[in-house]
């Protein structure tokens, strides 16, 4: 069994850490150890656009330990997201097991953070940015906020921005004038559907599955010619969610009682 994950935003413990499930992961994990032969993280395991790495990998040591300790046991793959690109960014293409995207001929899967295809988080050119994307600014400005008013600002900043996302994902469709089988097409792929758009495109490459993370909406959906997953994540205030890959078998799952959400049977398995 392949799983795959993605999104846990580990912070440094103050009051912009919105990851506190440390206890729960660790068990996660111990499942992992047991039960899988690979697991790739898709990004956004640490959230280094508030914290300083030493004082995450402080503040989650046993998390940080436990992965390490796991890389011994089986087969782990780390994509990079956007919150980590930098300082891992330069890791890619040695032998450190960090990649930009994750594939496998034999099963037919890619797998990326998908931060790329969003226009507010990806990087032009990451080996020279130093201020990085739009989004990074945005972040550091509401961390200011959740240090100085209230630690759920990031929380009310983001059910704000799925309002005005909704709002112009309307605003489109009807200036147009697109039909509403059209619109539901589009809004699976988040970000006025550029992710819909980069799952066909890897599709018609060849891809069986395609997997993504970044916008912390679990999915498993049939596509015309392929199947499109996303892991979900694992900050607070959501469910903790995974993609499980068996021979015969995608299915989403539920991180802390391992509940089957959906089930989709392979062709080929």
């Amino acid at each position: 069994m392949k799983i795959f994950i993605s999104d846990l935003h580990l912070g440094d413990g103050s009051r912009t850490d919105d990851f506190h499930r440390d206890g729960a992961f660790l068990k996660f994990l111990e499942f992992v150890e047991d039960q899988a032969q690979e697991l790739i993280i898709l990004g956004d395991l640490f959230e280094l656009w508030q914290a300083d790495l030493d004082r995450v990998m402080f503040r989650h040591s046993k998390v940080v330990n436990k992965l390490l300790a796991l890389k011994n046991k089986l087969k782990v793959s780390y994509v990079i997201g956007n919150h980590d690109y930098i300082p891992f960014i330069k890791f890619v293409n040695s032998n450190s097991g960090i990649f930009l995207e994750y594939r496998d001929s034999e099963t037919g899967i890619i797998a990326e953070h998908g931060h790329k295809y969003d226009i507010f988080n990806r990087y032009k050119n990451p080996l020279r940015s130093i201020n990085g994307p739009a989004g990074r600014h945005f972040t550091l400005f509401l961390a200011n906020l959740e240090r100085f008013i209230h630690p759920d600002v990031d929380g009310w900043a983001k059910k704000a921005m799925e309002n005005l996302d909704d709002f112009l994902h309307e605003a489109i469709f009807i200036k147009n004038k697109i039909t509403p089988a059209t619109k539901e097409y589009l809004k699976r792929g988040g970000h006025f559907g550029e992710f819909e758009q980069a799952v066909k495109n890897h599709i018609n490459r060849g891809a069986k599955i395609v997997i993504f993370g970044h916008i912390h909406k679990p999915q498993l959906e049939i596509m015309e010619k392929g199947i499109y997953a996303n892991c979900g994540a694992w900050v607070d205030n959501v469910e903790p969610t995974y993609i499980a890959y068996y021979r015969d078998r995608l299915e989403l799952k539920e991180a802390l009682t391992h509940k089957i959400i959906k089930q989709l049977t392979l062709k080929d398995g």
